[in-house]
């Protein structure tokens, strides 16, 4: 009787908690697709990892290129400057050698002119 008793009670125990077994698989099968869909996350996040350390040192090499071109430009605008500067001082000195001659010339002429003023009074 006690085998018949302990088989009475385990079949009604199993019917009791069958549903709970249910729920329980169930509940797996949900984790098990949560799990699925959190592997795919982390591989859309890798790539997407992937893909910003691409366009950052992408980016930075745009960077750097870029900077590169406006230090050329700028050494060559400052080159292009102290040439413009020394041509003009170069200009300056020969107009102020070129006035002074003038003036020169001027004071000898006036000079030559009164001399020829007074020879003929």
């Amino acid at each position: 009787m006690d085998k018949d008793l302990i088989n009475t009670l385990k079949s009604v125990l199993d019917d009791a908690l069958q549903p709970i077994h249910h729920r329980l698989d169930r509940m797996n099968q949900r984790f098990d697709g949560m799990d699925n869909k959190f592997d795919g996350m982390d591989q859309r996040i890798g790539s997407l990892e992937v893909e910003l350390k691409e366009f950052r040192s992408e980016t930075k090499t745009a960077l750097q290129l870029i900077q590169n071109g406006q230090r050329g430009t700028r050494e060559e605008m400052t080159q292009r400057f102290n040439e413009t500067r020394e041509g003009f001082q170069r200009i300056e000195a020969d107009f102020k050698f070129v006035n002074h001659k003038t003036a020169d010339h001027d004071l000898k002429f006036n000079r030559l002119e009164n001399e020829s003023k007074e020879n003929r009074q």
